[in-house]
């Protein structure tokens, strides 16, 4: 599962439901995940993004309606398959209906898009995840070649929420705990030399507090790191508060574009404004 915050049901074109996608099996991959093989006539035309953290937005066939984004843990063009795999959460509409979900099942998704995008030139990859981030690092494992430092962050609920991955890479991989710190193992680990690339993909509180670090304490270059909240605690509480703070979060990033700031100026000053909202 990738689940990538996306509450919204009026989607603009590029997520519109565009695929009828069946469920062909299921199979448990540790006790909190499922993976989940679509196939169909509905994909004979979807494409891959060529990214190796691509989602799409699954539209779930539930009241009210609900879609959230997931990761596509794989696409095989040759038979028309494509894997999600879902954290169990024990709640939600998207993770209950993963539960049982069943052959002859169907969802809608959307179009792929992704993020994933280091230089031409990478001699070390970074990349910090949670439990629901790790379809997406198994993914970008898989794709790469040989002669590549990573190291992997990775923080599951439980010991048995560890994975095997695949890569010819040469990976240094690192599980904690929930009660850990994602951001207290990294500063534990200086990054190394060279022309490397950090992709954290994290709860949303915590990837502004990864990206601060990564930004404004190492100094790192914006296009030499990708950060993004895949979920949010504590989701409804948190909705009700940035209602209350959304004309002065949106005035202060109207302030930053008006003076002419760039896109990651920008971002900064939305971050700010958050932070000081107790966002």
């Amino acid at each position: 599962m990738s689940d990538v915050e996306s509450p919204r049901i009026d989607l603009p074109s590029d997520e519109a439901p565009r695929h009828l996608a069946t469920v062909l099996r299921a199979t448990q991959i540790t006790p909190g995940m499922r993976r989940i093989t679509f196939g169909g006539a509905g994909l004979t035309d979807f494409a891959s993004s060529g990214l190796p953290d691509e989602r799409v937005l699954v539209r779930f066939p539930l009241e009210p309606p609900h879609a959230r984004s997931y990761t596509v843990r794989r696409w095989s063009p040759d038979t028309g398959e494509l894997d999600i795999d879902f954290v169990l959460h024990g709640h939600g509409g998207a993770g209950l209906w993963a539960e049982t979900a069943s052959p002859g099942d169907t969802v809608q998704l959307s179009t792929a898009s992704g993020w994933f995008r280091p230089p031409e030139n990478l001699e070390w990859l970074t990349l910090l995840a949670d439990h629901a981030a790790l379809p997406a690092v198994s993914r970008i494992l898989e794709g790469l070649p040989a002669g590549i430092s990573v190291q992997v962050i990775a923080q599951i609920p439980d010991p048995g929420e560890q994975q095997t991955f695949t890569t010819a890479a040469d990976a240094d991989i690192r599980w904690i705990g929930g009660a850990d710190s994602l951001l207290t193992e990294l500063a534990a680990h200086p990054l190394p030399p060279g022309t490397g690339y950090v992709w954290c993909a994290v709860e949303a509180a915590a990837a502004r507090r990864v990206r601060t670090y990564l930004r404004h304490t190492l100094k790192i270059p914006a296009a030499a790191v990708h950060t993004m909240g895949y979920w949010r605690a504590d989701k409804d509480n948190w909705e009700r508060r940035y209602a209350l703070a959304a004309e002065r979060i949106d005035a202060a990033m109207g302030a930053a574009m008006m003076a002419g700031k760039d896109f990651e100026s920008v971002r900064d000053a939305v971050d700010e404004a958050m932070e000081q909202e107790g966002l």
